[in-house]
Formats: structure tokens, sequence, C-alpha cells
């Protein structure tokens, strides 16, 4: 926005609110070139963080995957869990299950965490 008087025009400089991922061009003026990317990508990292916020109760806890993915135990059996977000379908097969695809069908959360429990 200018705003003009008799022998001058002044800039009023706006600041970006925090937050918006629009400093970044304020600090450096170069990446305006990049401007529709870089929001595109900081808008897809806004959802995906938000995701992880809702779902899984914040970055340290997303963080700690390892306890929770992959197979855990417990006293009545194991559990197979697996974050495949893109996947539509996702079975557990092996020789424990003579290689059946329809024996262990795993289950998805609103994440995207796909699950199967064996006795």
């Amino acid at each position: 926005e200018e705003i003009s008087e008799e022998s001058s025009t002044i800039r009023k400089k706006t600041v970006p609110p925090p937050g918006s991922g629009q400093r970044i061009y304020e600090i450096d003026p170069l990446l305006r070139n990049y401007r529709d990317h870089l929001d595109y990508r900081f808008s897809q990292y806004r959802k995906l963080r938000e995701a992880i916020d809702k779902f899984e109760g914040g970055l340290e806890a997303f963080s700690r995957g390892f306890e929770k993915l992959g197979f855990t135990r417990s006293e009545t059996g194991i559990t197979y869990r697996e974050w495949a977000p893109g996947a539509t379908w996702a079975t557990l097969i092996g020789d424990f299950n003579n290689w059946n695809p329809n024996a262990d069908v795993m289950t998805r959360d609103e994440f995207g965490v796909w699950e199967v429990f064996l006795p």
C-alpha cells in the first residue's frame, strides 16, 4: 500500500502474521520467484502437521512411532501396525498363514495406520 504526500511516496509496510509462512519473502526476496510452489509446499506441511496434532497427539508423540509401529507383543498376541496413508488395502502374509492374502487383512485408522492382531 502506498501513501502519497506532496513531495514523496511512503510505502506502508505490512508484516505477515506469525506462522503464516509469508515472512520468508521479506527475509529473502529472491524466493518471490518461487512463491506459488513454496506456498503450496507450506500448505501441505500445515495439513500434515494438523493431522499429526489431531490423530497422533503432536510431533513428540508422532516421533515415538517406533514404540507402536511394526510388531508389538502383548500377553494375548502380536499386533502389527504400518503407517501407509496412500494404501487402499493391506494384509499381512507369511508362512504363519500359508501365504494366504485373505487370512490377516489389516484395518486402517483415520491417520493411515494399518493394523492387524494375531492371537
